[in-house]
């Protein structure tokens, strides 16, 4: 079983996204257990956060194993120890729509994400942002 980390924020405009890029994985349904991370301040029942009940919907929708895991840290150093802890096989993020030359900036947190993960990292973003801009 491939073991997916699933980064979900509070306010996620990049979740349709990266439900498309996991659902999208080869024999999604039978082969990958997905994780979604929350990372958050304070005392937070990451299962009730809005987003993070849209994901884990749409994943056992999909016929995909998913659980929640909520820590309460800093977004990127949660989001890295806990692939640490679960010895996931990949995380998956969002991204954003950015111009050609823009492609070479990231959010800090996807930067640090991509820099320090021990795994693969997906990035999920707009689809539109591959159209090229005229």
């Amino acid at each position: 079983m491939y073991h997916l980390a699933l980064a979900v924020p509070p306010e996620d405009d990049h979740l349709e996204d990266k439900l498309d890029a996991v659902g999208s994985l080869p024999e999604a349904a039978e082969s990958i257990q997905v994780t979604v991370v929350h990372v958050h301040d304070g005392d937070v029942d990451a299962e009730a956060v809005p987003a993070v009940a849209r994901a884990l919907d749409a994943l056992r929708t999909a016929g995909v194993e998913a659980t929640v895991l909520g820590v309460d840290d800093d977004p990127t150093e949660g989001l890295l120890s806990a692939a640490d802890d679960l010895a996931v096989d990949a995380v998956c993020i969002g991204g954003r729509r950015r111009s050609p030359a823009g492609k070479l900036q990231l959010k800090l947190g996807a930067q640090r994400v991509l820099l320090r993960a021990a795994v693969p990292v997906i990035v999920a973003g707009d689809p539109e942002s591959r159209e090229p801009r005229v």
